[in-house]
Order: C-alpha cells, then structure tokens, then sequence
C-alpha cells in the first residue's frame, strides 16, 4: 500500500535557530536565523569598561517643544579612539574579506569640533547632505587623519524614543556578496540597559558597537571568514553547540523510543513511516545505541536517494525490505567499531543480506 507522504507541520521550525555566545569579556554575538529566509548575525563589543564618556546637560528641555523628534535631556561625548580602537579596523576587515569596490554609506554621526569639552562645536553628517554629498566611514576615517587634533570625540547623535536607543554612530554596506545582503556598524547606547551598566560599571551611559550582518544563510565561507577576521572563532562555537545538541538528543532518543521515531522521521525525509518503524524495532531488540540507529539511517536514506535517481522513482513512496534494514545495522556496527551479533526474523535470508550490505557498501 502506498502511502502518501504529508509536509510535516515543524518544517519551517526546523530552518528556525536562534542562539547566543560570548565569546570573551567584551565580545558576545547572537546567530538568528528566520526560518531559511533570512539570517542575522549580531555581534556586540562593549566598550564601556575601555573607554569615558563626557555628559552633560542639553538644551532638550526647551527645544523638544520645537522639534518633531525629541532630544535627550543629556548631550554626551564619546572618544574618539572607540572610532579608532573599535570602528575603522572592522571595516578594513570587511575591506580584507569583500574588497573595497563600495564604502560604507554613513547615516549617522555627530563630530565635536574644538580645543576642549567645553570648547566645541558640532557638524554632522546632515550638514553635507545638504550639498548633495554623500558621507562614507572611508571619508570619516582621513577626515579624522587629516583633523585628529581639533576632533574631540563624536556625540548622541540621534535617539529613537520607541526602542530607548542612543545612537552615537550608524552605517552600512549593502549587497556585500551574493550570500550576504548588508553589513551594518552601530554604535548605539540602550536607555534599558542603563541601570547594568550605572551597577557593574558606575557609568551613565553604556556605549557598545554592534556589528549586524543580513545573510541567506549563516554558514557562507566569507561570512565565517570575516567572523574569523574579528577573531571570533566560529567553528569552536558550532562545534560545542553542535555536540551539546547531539548528546542531548543522544540521550533522549535511547530514553524513549518514540523520540528515536521522531528524530528519524525529521532528518531522513526518504524515510517513510514503515522505514522507520522497522529500522527502530530492530534498534530495540537487538538494543543497539543511538549512534548505530543514527548511521543506520544515514546509510539506507543514501541508499534510498541514490535508487530515486536512477530508476526515476520516489523514494519516500517504496518501503526499505527487512534484508536492506539488517544489512544497514550489520554495516553501521562494524563502521562504529562496535561487536554485536544483530538477530532478526527467521524469514529474513542470509543471502540477501550480504547481497545488500555489499550494495551499501560500495556507495
């Protein structure tokens, strides 16, 4: 009997991964990818601890009346060198990676002109927007060569009441590859977090650059080696969570045999439910570990996928014979290293088990 095959309800679940790193005392990043069609990585260096941040009164009180957007009620200053120390080295990272064809496009940035804090005055990027000239991070980077002794360090430049966001610096660079639609830098101060930062840090204000990259998919080579050009080890950090994730499952699936089903089911789509049923209760009786059930699998879902080309034909829709099932359990023990004598049906021949473990394993 044929049986159909249903699009399981999870598929777009299993595309779904949201997790978080820390990678040292100032560097933590979270990988967020939305169901296949789209993945963020979000990388955030605090630079509170290593650098000061000059506050004082603003003039928000009087001129928030006026304006369509408010100000905050502080004006603060930033270092400079976090623009030097933080900034400019990522983007000759993204320069080393991608190429220098395109500059980072600079939304935001407010500049202190002067000889002290108290002893300033501000441009932005607006005030060349007004000439129809466009500002890049490349041309902050010599303006700020050109001028270091007279730049004081860089201001609030905007703030967005609805998420509590400061935002000191914002810029981006789009179409990046053919994998990764845009790299963003901000360097932005959260009001949510102020109480943290006022506890651990006895400061007003807690300034931290983040590095946001928009991607098809997180494991691109360019996008893992611009990771490693932030020293960043990433495949440290996909190895832990990997083998975190299958020991657990490991577990799980040896607890309960329904979980061993289900796991089955969800990473050999070929597999059908009769498949499935009878690779696990051979699993059971002969009380093989999940590693041999997993690499059972793996060797008759090849084996599956492989006939469907040649013959044209479904794999989901033919059910896998007992012989092919004990061949495969055969086959995954002496792979894994592992002495056991597989007992199964008396109807099943001898015969046709050699016949297809030799077809298994000239895959």
């Amino acid at each position: 009997m044929r049986r159909r095959r249903v699009r399981s309800d999870n598929t777009d679940s299993k595309k779904y991964e949201k997790f978080r790193s820390v990678v040292d005392d100032n560097t933590s990043l979270s990988i967020y990818n939305k169901g296949g069609e789209r993945s963020f990585v979000v990388i955030r260096k605090d630079l509170v601890k290593d650098y000061e941040i000059e506050v004082q009164p603003s003039e928000a009180p009087i001129l928030n009346k006026v304006l369509t957007e408010p100000e905050p009620y502080e004006s603060s200053c930033a270092d400079i060198k976090i623009l030097e120390d933080a900034v400019f080295p990522v983007n000759e990272a993204i320069k080393n990676v991608f190429g220098d064809t395109k500059d980072l496009k600079l939304h935001r940035i407010k500049l202190a002109i002067g000889g002290s804090n108290t002893d300033y005055v501000t441009v932005e990027e607006q005030d060349l927007r007004k000439f129809d000239v466009k500002p890049t991070l490349d041309g902050l980077m010599d303006f700020i060569k050109e001028n270091r002794e007279s730049i004081l360090g860089f201001l609030d430049r905007e703030y967005i009441n609805e998420e509590g966001n400061l935002i000191y610096l914002d810029c981006i660079k789009k179409s990046v590859s053919d994998n990764i639609f845009s790299i963003k830098l901000k360097i932005l101060a959260s009001m949510h977090q102020r109480g943290f930062f006022l506890q651990q840090e006895h400061k007003y204000y807690g300034v931290q650059l983040y590095i946001i990259i928009e991607s098809r998919k997180t494991d691109d080579d360019r996008l893992l080696e611009f990771l490693k050009e932030l020293g960043i080890d990433w495949e440290l950090i996909f190895f832990r969570r990997r083998l975190a994730i299958h020991d657990w499952t490991e577990i799980e699936c040896e607890r309960n045999s329904e979980n061993l089903r289900s796991y089955l089911r969800s990473k050999h789509e070929t597999l059908n439910y009769f498949d499935v049923n009878n690779i696990t209760r051979l699993v059971i009786k002969n009380q093989l570990p999940f590693i041999v059930a997993d690499k059972m699998a793996s060797l008759l879902y090849q084996m599956k996928e492989e006939r469907a080309v040649q013959l044209q034909e479904d794999g989901y829709s033919v059910t896998l014979k007992k012989a092919e099932i004990v061949a495969a359990a055969k086959l995954a023990c002496a792979y894994l290293g592992i002495q056991a004598e597989i007992q199964y049906d008396r109807d099943i021949s001898m015969e046709d088990v050699l016949k297809y473990e030799e077809e298994l394993s000239n895959m």
